[in-house]
């Protein structure tokens, strides 16, 4: 009886941890897509007094194929002097930019508007 309580508790712990080490890797995720976006901003002579906001959005796989659950990330980056969004499309595996263009009433040197 004893064994099966602590092989019980062995579980538990072990999914305790498991889930906390799912939560903190995905923190890291968000974080260093920021980064990522924060710098491709500053490539684009938008400094950090240019913006107001800047939302990441996890782009999550929609179907039940193997293979990891989140697909790459996006910046909506809110400017001061405009009404739109710049967006920074990036990949999963290493937050690399594959794309940039702009939203609404913004405009920035170089990024297509959409």
């Amino acid at each position: 009886m004893i064994k099966t309580n602590l092989g019980v508790w062995l579980a538990a712990l072990a999914i305790a941890v498991f889930l906390g080490a799912e939560n903190a890797a995905a923190d890291s995720r968000d974080d260093r897509f920021e980064a990522k976006a924060r710098a491709h901003l500053a490539t684009l002579d938008i400094t950090e007094t240019d913006i107001r906001s800047i939302r990441i959005v996890l782009l999550r796989r929609k179907d039940d194929r193997a293979g990891p659950d989140i697909r790459g990330g996006e910046a909506w980056v809110r400017l001061n002097d405009c009404s739109g969004y710049v967006v920074v499309v990036m990949n999963r595996a290493a937050a690399f930019v594959r794309q940039a263009y702009t939203r609404g009433d913004c405009s920035v040197p170089g990024l297509a508007n959409y």
